[in-house]
């Protein structure tokens, strides 16, 4: 890859899947110049790269390379194919888009599981549209307290099903109200529907008829500590 193709890949990264028109507006940009620069019928030398560079703020020698490099950074190491240059969250977020980070988290949905003792893992980023959260009649806490983990078992049957991916608000660690949390219990991770019962007891509810209900009172309660609030079984079913 030469230098020109290299500046053009670092440029339709940064464009993060946004039309030549969204992108050219979002920053100005004339859009002419900027489809004659993908086509490949202008070139894109290097202080028009730098200007660029400034312009739609992308770090210092994404699109910039020293042509002796052939797109080397200055350890000598080639960028990475999947890197996301700085820059393309702000435009997702400007436009709309949020990024929930996939947890490398399975919690039970049966006889509970132990809690990952280690650092949490992103798996991947999901981007969706602030709108379509919106368009689900969700509350939370805040962006930033969502996350998607795991479900495991059978014993939610007829609300998710085993292996879905469960949207989590993470802001939410006590219980405000009937709902499917994700707590710890003697700890193990579950995933129960929890109802307050009158006395201060909870009931631990699978949704599958096939499991009985479960009574924590007195000091089993001490014992539940609430990790996050279910909010939607990621294939849009509002829990």
């Amino acid at each position: 890859m030469d230098i020109y193709e290299h500046r053009i890949k670092a440029l339709r990264q940064a464009m993060a899947g946004l039309s030549q028109k969204d992108f050219a507006n979002q920053f100005g940009l004339d859009a002419s110049y900027l489809s004659q620069l993908l086509n490949g019928h202008r070139k894109l030398g290097e202080k028009a790269a730098a200007t660029l560079e400034a312009k739609i703020d992308l770090a210092p020698g994404t699109l910039v390379t020293p042509e002796d490099s052939a797109g080397s950074d200055q350890t000598g190491k080639r960028p990475s194919d999947n890197v996301v240059p700085i820059g393309t969250r702000k435009v997702m977020e400007s436009l709309g888009f949020i990024t929930i980070p996939h947890l490398n988290v399975t919690g039970s949905m049966g006889s509970g599981r132990v809690p990952p003792d280690h650092q949490v893992e992103v798996i991947r980023d999901i981007t969706v549209h602030l709108d379509w959260l919106k368009t689900q009649g969700l509350a939370f806490s805040g962006i930033e307290n969502l996350a998607i983990i795991t479900g495991d078992g059978d014993s939610m049957d007829g609300t998710f099903r085993d292996g879905d991916s469960l949207l989590v608000d993470r802001g939410i660690t006590e219980i405000r109200t009937d709902a499917v949390y994700v707590f710890t219990l003697d700890g193990h991770l579950f995933i129960k529907r929890l109802q307050r019962m009158t006395g201060g007891s909870l009931r631990m509810i699978s949704d599958n008829p096939v499991y009985p209900a479960i009574l924590i009172e007195g000091a089993d309660l001490e014992k539940v500590h609430i990790q996050a609030r279910v909010l939607l079984v990621w294939n849009a079913r509002k829990l």
